[in-house]
């Protein structure tokens, strides 16, 4: 993305690229919500296990992990709707998520998915998202 345009919203290229990590994320996310559909649970076998003095329970663990997962995912999902709700089409946001999530270039998207509006429009709003995915993320 642009530099230049980036400096308007006061997102440094450092930035922007931890920005774009977190949203990397989100298909692993996805895809660990989709297939966790059970909680782990201590398994007593009988055998003695070696002490370790780590008395924390693995199945609230496991089920933190999931919900800061779930809780990322939502934030993205969110920011992105709020990002693009002046656009006047109701769909943009999932092109905004497909754009900065799953790598997806604007010129794929207009080219098999129909994307509605021009490149520069697009690019606009991304950036306006990532503007607001920094500031919530602070």
């Amino acid at each position: 993305m642009n530099k230049r345009k980036l400096d308007r919203y006061e997102i440094s290229s450092k930035r922007y690229k931890e920005l774009c990590a977190f949203c990397e994320q989100y298909p692993e996310w996805k895809e660990k919500l989709q297939n966790e559909v059970y909680i782990r649970a201590v398994s007593y076998d009988g055998d003695p296990k070696p002490s370790n003095h780590d008395n924390s329970d693995t199945t609230a663990k496991h089920a933190l992990r999931m919900l800061k997962m779930k809780r990322n995912c939502e934030l993205i999902d969110k920011i992105a709707k709020e990002a693009t709700k002046k656009s006047g089409c109701d769909d943009l946001w999932k092109y905004i998520v497909k754009s900065a999530c799953y790598e997806v270039t604007y010129r794929y998207m207009k080219a098999y998915d129909d994307i509605p509006i021009e490149r520069s429009a697009f690019f606009e709003y991304k950036r306006f998202f990532f503007y607001l995915l920094d500031k919530e993320k602070d």
